[in-house]
């Protein structure tokens, strides 16, 4: 068995334009890794199949798909057009999860680029971090940056990156919803709201902005998800002194801090409060082989 593992992620700041011609939108994000991982295991299969364990609520497990349209496999195959493979191997991905699922974390992303990274070797294609990353582009937007890590900017639907030096590491604390949230309903609700789109900042304020910590939690998304789960804003507002941001396009709430004990504070004080939450931290490690 093959082993790799890739980072769940952040967008740290995310504006969205207007709906394009291709049906996709352009962006403006600054991404950032996460200390919480997938790691993926492969090895020959006789049918493609997909075994998931992981360090989350079995609710959360039973989210994933066990079939070709889990991203492993959609990954797998793009792979393997990409390198000229006309009948690959059909494999089984061994799947242990910590990045929630369904939540504006790139858990299916990272899923997609450590089984590239693993595939890479198991097929013995040879393939550099610009080729894997051109094959990642056609599995979903998010995957590129899994497979980089780190701290990046994202231009075009997000895969057009550019290496940022990293941040200070960041305590987060994942608030993760138990509200269910379509990415593709939110945007569709973004189209209704900002027909001229939200691509206001330029590139480079928004990784000052960042920097300095005035940027940090904006999002495009956040108005059209509260229009369509208003129970957001509580979520938001849950921990005294302080108001959560939107990740990705949600549901999941993260809330962020310098202080140790103060992250551990309010991972507990969300837990007493009957909510799955998570602790971890900015990270600037990419896909890895294990």
């Amino acid at each position: 068995m093959i082993y790799a593992s890739a980072p769940g992620k952040l967008n740290l700041f995310f504006e969205v334009g207007a709906l394009r011609p291709d049906g996709y939108h352009s962006v403006t994000s600054v991404y950032q890794a996460l200390a919480i991982r997938q790691t993926v295991g492969v090895e020959p299969s006789n049918k493609w199949e997909v075994i998931t364990q992981g360090d989350l609520p079995q609710a959360q497990l039973d989210l994933v798909p066990k079939d070709e349209t889990n991203l492993s496999v959609v990954a797998a195959k793009a792979l393997a057009d990409f390198a000229g493979i006309s009948n690959p191997q059909p494999m089984r991905f061994h799947t242990f999860k910590q990045v929630p699922v369904a939540a504006g974390l790139a858990g299916g992303s990272a899923d997609a680029a450590a089984a590239l990274l693993a595939l890479n070797s198991a097929w013995e294609l040879g393939l550099d971090d610009v080729q894997l990353r051109k094959v990642a582009s056609k599995v979903g937007s998010d995957v590129p940056f899994s497979l980089l890590g780190g701290t990046a900017l994202g231009l075009d639907t997000g895969i057009e990156l550019e290496k940022l030096s990293d941040l200070p590491t960041m305590q987060v604390v994942l608030l993760v919803s138990p509200i269910g949230l379509s990415t593709k309903e939110v945007f569709a609700r973004f189209d209704e709201l900002f027909p001229d789109g939200d691509l206001v900042a330029d590139p480079a304020d928004a990784i000052s902005g960042v920097r300095a910590g005035s940027k940090i939690g904006k999002n495009s998304l956040l108005e059209p998800a509260i229009s369509l789960r208003p129970e957001l804003v509580e979520f938001q507002n849950l921990l005294p002194g302080t108001v959560g941001h939107l990740s990705g396009s949600g549901p999941t709430i993260y809330f962020v801090t310098n202080s140790v004990q103060q992250a551990s504070d309010w991972q507990q004080q969300l837990s007493d409060l009957g909510h799955f939450a998570i602790h971890t931290t900015t990270a600037s490690h990419g896909a890895e082989a294990q």
